[in-house]
């Protein structure tokens, strides 16, 4: 049997009483025979090919890009970029933890070298405000602005966000999140204090960019000037999409518990009571994607494709929110309007006849809402575009397809996790809290450090791959809608296949989640954020 020891680290009491321990993940493989007919050895060895393959061939100073032709000729990120640049959104930080993955399954140092240059690549790159942008250019902003400048050029279909240089960092798409969590992580395992740095200055980052109510900004810092017709610029706005204000919760959650940063307290708890500020009031008892500062934090705009409006995805994510905050404080106040949200999303929902005119359908327990309803009287808003321009209507008719205009929302979940709470004692709720005493709380740093899930595994899938790496050196992926459809810099063919860090992300999990099917974690104290 393969050991990967433990690694304890113990913080001081505080005067919330809180025992914070990080702990690297203790991993036992059962012999190779319990690999049904696939030997470990032979998918060990593939991971370490696919890997230097990755690190060696394709790496940029230990950051990485979306895609890369076969011959390196051409690259992207979401949209197409210049050798010099490396992608954060979905790109190094999530490479950088498929590689700290492997290296606590198999021990190889080879994945811990790989992680660490990934981690002084964002090093690199951090803003000096602490946050991240979405990309970064080694060959300086000025190479950046013209790449921007490149990109103005032509159209922008789904990819706004990059229609325009603020030269400031961004909470969306998990770009600061991933990279502050990742080198998070990388401080826990290796106790390197050159790590704990760039952590400690993106928490300043997030308790500086948030506004007294407690939400974030998509951007920051601030800027206004990108104004679009008679669309201010929304980036101010404080921002509930793609998980913006849940991950800067569970980055301040993790700053308190894992490095005894009582700064982070305050404005965690702040967090947590906007969530209740922001809700609408009944009969529109939900949440915006994006909310404005104004006196009522009325919902706002965003992409021309993300009207004003009341979204269902927002909503949903919000009530698990505010039940996650119910089990950390005991106080019912963060139960008391979940009802009134329920209402809300019932509301909204799509008769069977409606989903069949739409062609829709839902899983058990799910429920057919449109993104965004209108203010004032829940009508369906429908998304449309020409090759010029994006509007907005109440016809669902010819919708654009990159950006759905429905979502399916699993409200049964939801309720049986609100009726759940409701049948347990203060006590049960709150035995986990990572605020309420000294708790045993539930949790590896595994499930909360790691972003994404584990690809599923199986000898079929397993031995597909396996198949693909004896004959290449990586895992061929195809370019994605968005990368194919927005203006490129060269005028020839795309390529019909790509060098993609998807789909080795995808593998690697597969091979890992595979090895480890049958292997005994040890769940030592930590808080559970995910």
């Amino acid at each position: 049997m393969i050991y990967v020891s433990f690694l304890f680290l113990f913080y001081k009491k505080y005067s919330m009483k809180i025992i914070c321990m990080a702990v690297m993940l203790f991993i036992t493989l059962l012999p190779a025979g319990a690999q049904k007919n696939i030997p470990a050895s032979d998918i060990k060895t593939a991971m370490m090919k696919a890997t230097r393959f990755m690190v060696e061939k394709v790496s940029n100073r230990g950051g990485y890009l979306w895609n890369y032709s076969p011959d390196f000729s051409r690259c992207w990120g979401e949209l197409e970029a210049k050798p010099s640049m490396i992608w954060i959104e979905a790109g190094t930080p999530a490479m950088g933890n498929v590689f700290l993955n492997a290296y606590q399954l198999t021990g190889e140092s080879y994945y811990l070298k790989a992680a660490q240059a990934a981690a002084d690549a964002l090093i690199w790159g951090q803003h000096s405000s602490g946050g991240w942008p979405y990309m970064l250019d080694f060959s300086g902003e000025t190479s950046l602005k013209q790449w921007y400048s490149k990109v103005q050029k032509g159209y922008i279909h789904c990819a706004q966000e990059h229609a325009h240089y603020y030269g400031n960092c961004t909470y969306d798409d998990a770009a600061t999140y991933d990279s502050g969590m990742f080198l998070l992580r990388m401080y826990l395992l290796t106790l390197d204090p050159k790590y704990k740095y760039p952590v400690e200055r993106c928490l300043d980052f997030v308790l500086e960019s948030q506004y007294p109510i407690g939400g974030w900004p998509q951007r920051y810092p601030l800027h206004y000037e990108y104004v679009k017709g008679d669309k201010e610029d929304y980036t101010s706005f404080i921002t509930i999409n793609d998980g913006v204000h849940t991950n800067n919760i569970n980055f301040l959650l993790a700053c308190y518990t894992l490095l005894g940063e009582t700064r982070a307290l305050e404005p965690l708890q702040r967090a947590m009571t906007c969530v209740l500020a922001l809700q609408g009031g009944k009969p529109q008892a939900g949440w915006a994607m994006q909310h404005k500062l104004d006196l009522n934090y009325s919902p706002g705009h965003a992409r021309d494709f993300e009207p004003t409006g009341y979204a269902a995805t927002a909503t949903a994510e919000m009530c698990r929110n505010l039940m996650r905050f119910y089990r950390w404080t005991g106080d019912t106040k963060y139960l008391a309007r979940i009802p009134d949200a329920f209402e809300f999303l019932e509301s909204i929902r799509y008769s069977d006849a409606q989903m069949k005119q739409l062609g829709k359908s839902v899983k058990p327990g799910q429920i057919l809402c449109p993104t965004f309803v209108e203010v004032g009287t829940n009508r369906p808003l429908y998304l449309h575009n020409d090759p010029d321009h994006y509007w907005v209507d109440y016809d669902y008719h010819g919708l654009i397809t990159h950006y759905s205009s429905t979502r399916a929302i699993d409200l049964q979940s939801l309720k049986d996790e609100y009726q759940h709470l409701l049948s347990l004692s203060k006590e049960e709720v709150t035995k986990d809290s990572p605020f309420i005493g000294q708790t045993d709380i539930s949790g590896t740093l595994l499930s909360h450090l790691m972003r994404g899930k584990m690809q599923q595994a199986d000898t079929q899938k397993v031995d597909s791959l396996l198949t693909i790496l004896k004959k290449k050196d990586y895992l061929p992926g195809r370019l994605p809608g968005v990368s194919k459809e927005n203006p490129g810099f060269s005028n020839a063919p795309l390529p019909s296949e790509v060098i993609s860090i998807k789909e080795y992300m995808n593998g690697m999990s597969t091979f890992i989640q595979y090895l480890t099917k049958s292997v005994s974690y040890t769940h030592l104290t930590l808080p559970t954020i995910a």
